[in-house]
């Protein structure tokens, strides 16, 4: 789901023109930034925390050339889930998949 079609879903669940929705939908990014820039944190009841960690100094291997780089400490954005969000995701079964064999190919009927 894209932020179109969040502004679209909740333009028809509160009769909201669209316009006013990503009004609103972008003035809540922009509040939750400012918050996390500023080293506060935002917490919405039953869907979850946003806030910031830091992650210390640390070395990772490039890819092509097998050389190893520092990565510098840094602060990073982080969400922990909510309660109620937790539970209404646990709520929702998983889609049914064919069998697969060992090797990851679909078994036939056959």
């Amino acid at each position: 789901m894209y932020k179109n079609d969040v502004v679209r879903t909740v333009a028809q669940d509160t009769r909201l023109s669209q316009r006013a929705v990503r009004d609103a939908l972008n003035s809540i990014v922009r509040v939750v930034s400012d918050a996390l820039r500023d080293g506060k944190t935002v917490t919405l009841p039953g869907f979850g925390t946003f806030y910031t960690s830091h992650r210390g100094e640390g070395t990772v291997k490039h890819i092509r050339t097998g050389e190893q780089i520092t990565v510098p400490a840094r602060r990073v954005a982080a969400f922990r889930v909510g309660e109620l969000l937790k539970q209404s995701v646990r709520t929702v079964k998983p889609e049914k998949r064919g069998k697969r064999s060992r090797l990851g190919f679909m078994r036939s009927g056959k």
